[in-house]
């Protein structure tokens, strides 16, 4: 989901998991996923010592957490809900995060979110009792302005993925190629039907067996800077950054559904030092970090003041402002957490991409 570490950054991550081998403060959490100054600064204020330990996949993250011991860790929402379910995590204390207020400071779509999971009558859960938001966005479809047009993209929606005359790449996730099926397909993409699940596998597999169709995970970054395909599925952080190195790029997401995502803080019920870890909570979620964090990874931030400010022409990322707002269509998700579900996706990926 997250930028290649540069050949500094991975030589300053060497240089600091080295130095913090009995570290105060242990954080799993996506490669490069934090501006490189907020670590080193939080260290020298608090006097203490960060571990970053990176994950690639929420499962890998969860599967992480059940063998080591971690202060803090980044899932995404429905990893999250996960996490809630099997009793692996500690409720937020709200009152030692004041740097940002949960009913005041974030931004709307995002709020609305939230919202919507806390009050869906098949399964409500209050996602903020237990994460506090550190970056959130959509997923779409990167392309090449000279080899497809805006009109054929907004005809066509998902089922873009179907043509066969350009060089396509799909991000390797089975909950993200399930999203675009159960779309277009006019379902949700938390069904749990298993013949909607059943018509959307079939679906997949169709475009799996097209000859111009690749399946990649972080290589989608390096090969569209050049660009190698024409189209991928990508996650609007990751747009913005491939765009601004590689400007025959623009993104779309389709009107007819979308995936929209959030990823937080969450503290194991096994952390160490639960106190710490509301303090780096509350250093990271401050204005000040928010917007190097932003600038720096270029997905949306949770703070309602500093995702206005990238919107506006003050901002760096202004000329990408289309991607960087979120704007939610009528039958955008985000993805929950259901055993049955996921484990019916993550078997029918298997048969779909060993076909």
């Amino acid at each position: 989901m997250k930028k290649i570490l540069t050949m500094l950054m991975l030589i300053v991550s060497a240089f600091t998991l080295a130095s913090c081998k009995e570290a105060d403060l242990k954080i799993l959490i996506w490669g490069e996923y934090i501006d490189d100054t907020i670590v080193p600064a939080f260290q020298k204020e608090f006097g203490v010592r960060v571990k970053l330990v990176q994950f690639e996949s929420n499962e890998s993250a969860i599967t992480k957490m059940k063998t080591e011991k971690f202060d803090l860790i980044v899932p995404s929402d429905y990893a999250a809900e996960q996490m809630i379910e099997e009793d692996l995590i500690l409720p937020i204390d709200w009152s030692k995060i004041p740097n940002l207020n949960k009913e005041t400071d974030l931004a709307d779509e995002l709020k609305n979110i939230f919202e919507r999971v806390k009050n869906d009558p098949r399964d409500p859960v209050d996602l903020l009792e237990y994460m506090v938001p550190y970056f959130w966005g959509n997923v779409g479809i990167l392309y090449n302005k000279e080899k497809i047009s805006l009109e054929e993209l907004e005809e066509k929606q998902w089922d873009i993925f179907k043509k066969t005359d350009i060089k396509t790449v799909m991000y390797d996730s089975s909950r993200d190629g399930f999203m675009i099926a159960l779309m277009q397909l006019g379902y949700s993409p938390n069904t749990i039907n298993v013949d909607e699940l059943k018509e959307a596998e079939a679906y997949l597999a169709s475009i799996a067996k097209q000859s111009n169709v690749v399946f990649l995970t972080d290589e989608i970054l390096d090969d569209m800077k050049v660009p190698r395909y024409d189209m991928s599925l990508t996650y609007s952080g990751d747009a913005i950054y491939i765009m601004s190195e590689q400007p025959k790029l623009d993104f779309y997401v389709p009107t007819i559904g979308a995936n929209i995502w959030a990823d937080g803080f969450v503290i194991p019920k096994n952390a160490r030092n639960v106190e710490l870890a509301h303090e780096f909570i509350n250093y990271v979620s401050s204005y000040e970090s928010a917007l190097k964090n932003t600038e720096f990874v270029m997905y949306q931030t949770p703070r309602k003041d500093v995702y206005e400010y990238m919107i506006s022409e003050e901002s760096e990322l202004y000329e990408f402002r289309h991607v960087y707002q979120v704007k939610m269509n009528p039958n955008d998700e985000i993805y929950r957490y259901n055993k049955g579900a996921k484990t019916f996706m993550d078997d029918a990926w298997a048969r779909i991409r060993t076909s």
